[in-house]
């Protein structure tokens, strides 16, 4: 094998599983996130064109927001004039948040996305939490499929682009990508993910960069006299206090950690990192970080988070939200319908969020931010035919909202999987499997909101999306790469995790945490940031 051993691989991708709590309101392991004003690969980047007629309900004032749409266009047509493919087949690795779906001989869906594609595409995937030691293994093995989703905290991972996979710039860069239309459709800072050594290594699946959501039970707030909607942080807390009532094992929250980046978020602190003159300051080194830290400990003194809220999976504080044990729950913003979906048979359920709020009159909220691409696929090394043939299936993939590609990839067969009510897709129990198939982890259009039958729904998130849009926070690391990041960050962010844990649960003093940020500044904090900064400098003027 080459420079990248298996061990080199395992070793750094694994960490990427099983450190996920160091990006609990932390943010010190700094992600190629996505902003409007990135200094990175600006000359190779691909020229956006909107793809698809489909009309909006809603249009989004932002070049970073989703359009939403209250029904599917009647009568779909194709965006992709012929077949893909002409035969053959098209393998590729991926991971899914998802159940596995039935395999393709039991997949009438999955069979008609080949028929259309004109051959086979064979698709194997992990669960996100499983995929980084799928992902090395795979590569150290030698033997890649055409297609492999780059996803997660990866070391070397120019070289390893460079090694292993196509440079696709004179395939996509600028006016190149109009072969390939749906792919021009993707958001021009969701390629940025993409770039490294200032070339273009994949395509983006991209995303709305808002991460998440703080969700309130607005049927158990309704007739409290609590403030619904706080305004500061006097108002927050007496929401979060008067929900908790442990003599009837109600807790206000089963995450403090999200709660802790809500109050940064309400003192203006940016996400990872923010960035003066060239020079990179921590998250976590801000006085104002630790103010907010205090006041979480307070919260947690007051006993409002459950008890079993620090060592939960975000599938039991989603089970404790829907049942009303905990009325407050921090989600995805992508999972929006999910929460409305599990509410449907309890009764009463009325599904709200929380908006940013101002700490104080003085202080101007920022919303966390994520990335506006989520991982990206790679296309393995192959000679330029073959190259074009794999990137028209990842253009098909990524066929926009109203095309006929996109209803069968997301709804099914009309009569199998779903019925039609007018011209929206009412998806069956039969539908709701079949349809796990993670073609969008292979490659997908800019995401719409749409929820078949519930106007309120998509209506409630895209208006969350135009309030939390304008007050993103900056990111200055976005479409940068720092090698001891990727080598040592996970770990890093785990350490502080652990300390942050402990004031919270009591164990230690708020003080504490001066010396958790001088251990990791030591341990490789410091050089990650000289690394962002170097990086910065040579990416030139915006």
């Amino acid at each position: 094998m080459d420079a990248f051993s298996r061990r080199t691989l395992l070793k750094g991708l694994s960490a990427a599983a099983v450190a996920g709590a160091a990006g609990s309101g932390l943010g010190c392991s700094a992600k190629t996130t996505a902003g409007t004003s990135g200094r990175i690969g600006a000359d190779v980047l691909p020229a956006f064109a909107k793809a698809g007629n489909a009309e909006p309900a809603l249009k989004s004032a932002s070049p970073l927001g989703m359009s939403g749409y209250f029904e599917y266009p009647p009568n779909p047509v194709a965006s992709v004039s012929k077949p893909p493919l002409s035969g053959g087949q098209i393998s590729a690795l991926t991971y899914t948040f998802d159940p596995v779906a039935p395999g393709k001989s039991d997949n009438p869906l999955w069979q008609e996305v080949d028929k259309r594609l004109g051959g086979k595409l064979d698709i194997t995937y992990a669960p996100a939490a499983d995929y980084a030691q799928r992902f090395a293994t795979t590569v150290a093995g030698g033997d890649l499929p055409d297609l492999v989703s780059i996803y997660g905290s990866v070391q070397q991972l120019p070289a390893l682009l460079k090694a292993k996979f196509t440079d696709l710039t004179e395939y996509l860069s600028g006016d190149a990508v109009k072969d390939y239309p749906n792919l021009a459709g993707l958001s021009t800072d969701s390629w940025r993910k993409t770039v490294y050594g200032n070339a273009l290594w994949g395509v983006p699946i991209a995303r709305v960069p808002i991460p998440s959501v703080a969700w309130i039970r607005a049927d158990l707030v309704a007739g409290t006299g609590l403030p619904a909607q706080p305004k500061d942080i006097g108002e927050f807390k007496a929401l979060l206090k008067g929900l908790t009532n442990e003599r009837k094992s109600r807790w206000a929250c089963g995450d403090p950690g999200s709660t802790l980046t809500m109050i940064a978020a309400s003192l203006g602190i940016p996400g990872s990192w923010s960035e003066d003159g060239g020079k990179f300051t921590s998250n976590i080194e801000l006085e104002a970080y630790e103010k907010a830290l205090a006041d979480t400990r307070e919260l947690a003194d007051a006993g409002v988070f459950h008890p079993d809220g620090l060592v939960a999976s975000n599938n039991q504080r989603n089970d404790w939200f829907t049942n009303g044990t905990t009325p407050i729950v921090f989600g995805g913003y992508a999972g929006w319908s999910k929460y409305e979906m599990w509410g449907a048979e309890v009764p009463g359920f009325k599904l709200g969020s929380l908006p940013m709020f101002g700490y104080d009159a003085a202080s101007k909220p920022v919303h966390p931010r994520g990335s506006a691409a989520q991982a990206f696929t790679a296309v393995t090394r192959a000679e330029p035919d073959r190259v074009r043939e794999v990137l028209r299936v990842l253009d098909w993939l990524a066929a926009p909202f109203g095309s006929s590609e996109y209803l069968l990839r997301n709804f099914g067969i009309e009569g199998q999987t779903y019925k039609l009510e007018g011209s929206d897709p009412i998806v069956n129990s039969r539908g709701q499997n079949l349809r796990l198939v993670p073609f969008g982890y292979v490659s997908g259009p800019t995401l719409a909101i749409y929820d078949p039958g519930r106007r309120d729904v998509a209506q409630a998130r895209f208006d969350y999306q135009e309030a939390a849009l304008p007050i993103l926070a900056p990111d200055p690391t976005q479409g940068l790469y720092s090698e001891t990041d990727a080598a040592k960050g996970l770990q890093l962010g785990k350490d502080l995790t652990d300390t942050r844990n402990g004031i919270l649960a009591g164990r230690a003093p708020v003080s504490s945490w001066k010396a958790a940020v001088t251990k990791w500044r030591n341990g490789g904090g410091d050089k990650i940031r000289s690394e962002f900064e170097q990086a910065f400098s040579e990416a030139g003027p915006k």
